[in-house]
């Protein structure tokens, strides 16, 4: 078979090998793994069900949704019409910039360290350095680094500041991150997705997800 769209073809990988590792990583590894390697290599969590859900039953159907969308851009890259210059990839980034970015994160680490602060606060200083630095010296990579910096922003900032603020954080700077960024479009959609969110994942399916920050102790949102 010749692959005749390699964008599609490296794209459809990226997102199997995604989706599998957070299969992987939240419902734990198979048994055929943990025999192979004489124990249970991702011990993994609880799934639940539907109506009760468990740690692991969001990332797993994200990363099975995920991993089934890579397959279907992992073969459609064979069948592709669109070939040649449109089709080829193009990197935003090079080798030098992903040495700058993991060297960001263990330098923000070591510091937390010697200073005595949570690491959460690295991750989120290494985001936001990581996020500067593309936008200011990258700008073809700048939707990539804000959409991952944003995602990890969300994750690190749900707990403290709750999922309205958290929320509202990730759906501007993802929104930065795109070719035109209009201030009352944006705050319009933030208005709308959290108030989404938080009948659907807090009022329908009852998850644990703190609504306001945790400096807060009477909140009316329940």
């Amino acid at each position: 078979m010749v692959i005749r769209n390699p964008k599609d073809f490296w794209a459809g990988l990226m997102f199997m090998a995604f989706g599998l590792a957070f299969v992987a990583i939240a419902y734990g590894t198979p048994d055929f793994v943990n025999e192979l390697f004489g124990g249970k290599v991702v011990p993994g969590y609880q799934i639940g069900s539907p109506t009760r859900m468990g740690p692991a039953y969001f990332p797993v159907l994200l990363g099975m949704m995920l991993a089934i969308l890579g397959a279907i851009v992992f073969f459609r890259s064979f069948v592709s019409q669109i070939v040649g210059e449109a089709a080829a990839v193009k990197l935003p980034f090079n080798a030098i910039d992903l040495a700058v970015v993991v060297g960001v994160f263990v330098v923000l680490t070591y510091v937390a360290k010697w200073i005595n602060i949570s690491n959460d606060w690295a991750m989120l200083g290494s985001a936001l350095v990581i996020s500067v630095l593309a936008v200011a010296f990258r700008p073809d990579a700048k939707a990539l680094a804000l959409i991952l910096a944003s995602s990890l922003a969300f994750a690190y900032l749900l707990k403290p500041l709750g999922l309205v603020l958290a929320s509202i954080i990730l759906i501007f700077v993802c929104a930065y991150g795109g070719h035109e960024f209009k201030w009352k479009e944006v705050a319009i959609l933030s208005v709308v997705l959290v108030v989404f969110s938080v009948l659907v994942f807090v009022k329908a399916l009852v998850l644990p997800f703190p609504v306001c920050p945790s400096f807060i102790d009477n909140c009316p949102i329940r």
